[in-house]
């Protein structure tokens, strides 16, 4: 069962009013559907008729995220999409413009703010113990196979992964982006039509100072996997804060001359679901807008895809492969 569906399983506040998918009916239909006899399926929002659906969470395919979560703000409904809650920035735009005239909550999954890690470090943050911030470096490095859909995407390394860490830095400094450069890149073996990988640098900007963010990730390469939550190296001016592997521990530490104290863990076994789900809850509840909201989410999104240098129409690999 995927880990949205198992988390809500386990929510009292929560009952499945209907699950939707194009593919209901057809042979490729999720088997963990099975496990939900008495819950209706249907193949698209319109089809929900009189059942009664106080919001929609999106968990659709990224590329047709901003088509189902138009259709749910159409029909009256909040929205919990997954990032990115849109593959174009204009597409974006309008469904914030949407939410905003519907007077719906509109928001972002970005799962990784509610990790133990970026929540102790915004705490850290804001506390002033370390002083102001002055650089920031990421890391994000794994072999990823990659989904059919993830193939044909453009910038899917960016969209797909480089989104949760962009918006992890975000959040923790209450930071946007003054300037900046993302290069993508595409090695021979790459399984997707291009940006397997990029390079990232910005001038970022908090209330109190401006800061620079070095980043590198990949979904095509060898070698050990990293953490999903990335590794990380905070510079303040009184002290240096990193989230690595120390011991076997994927933890949020100090920085010693020759050792690390650990702060807290870095992520958890829930990877953030449950706690982005309360959140949704309560906005919804109180009329509050969310944290991670549409409008908020769109300076995350803006550093996936206002910032590109260069943008192929498609890649030295894809080209070999039609010569093929």
């Amino acid at each position: 069962m995927p880990p949205w569906s198992e988390v809500l399983s386990r929510d009292p506040r929560v009952e499945f009013a209907a699950f939707v998918d194009p593919l209901i009916g057809r042979p490729e239909t999720f088997p963990w559907l099975a496990d939900h006899p008495n819950v209706p399926q249907i193949q698209a929002i319109e089809a929900l008729g009189e059942i009664d659906v106080d919001a929609v969470l999106v968990t659709a395919f990224s590329p047709s995220h901003a088509e189902v979560v138009h259709d749910a703000l159409k029909s009256g409904l909040h929205v919990l999409v997954e990032k990115p809650f849109a593959t174009a920035i204009p597409d974006a735009k309008d469904l914030v413009t949407l939410a905003e005239q519907k007077k719906l909550i509109l928001m972002v999954s970005q799962n990784y703010r509610f990790f133990p890690g970026p929540e102790t470090l915004r705490k850290i943050v804001h506390s002033g113990e370390l002083g102001a911030v002055q650089a920031v470096v990421g890391q994000f490095w794994c072999d990823w196979p990659g989904k059919p859909y993830q193939h044909e995407m453009l910038h899917p390394m960016g969209l797909e992964m480089a989104v949760h860490h962009f918006d992890l830095v975000r959040a923790i400094f209450d930071a946007n982006p003054l300037s900046g450069w993302v290069q993508e890149w595409n090695p021979e073996r790459s399984p997707y039509r291009m940006g397997g990988g990029l390079e990232a640098h910005f001038t970022m900007a908090d209330a109190r100072t401006k800061f620079s963010f070095l980043y590198s990730g990949s979904l095509v390469t060898a070698g050990k996997m990293t953490p999903w939550g990335g590794l990380w190296r905070f510079e303040f001016d009184r002290g240096t804060v990193i989230a690595d592997v120390v011991n076997e521990t994927y933890g949020l530490f100090r920085a010693g001359k020759n050792e690390y104290h650990m702060i807290s863990a870095f992520a958890d076994e829930s990877m953030g679901f449950a706690k982005s789900f309360n959140h949704f809850h309560e906005c919804v509840t109180n009329h509050e807008e969310p944290w991670p909201s549409g409008a908020d989410n769109l300076n995350t999104l803006s550093m996936v895809l206002d910032f590109i240098v260069s943008e192929p129409e498609r890649t030295d690999a894809e080209d070999r492969r039609k010569r093929e």
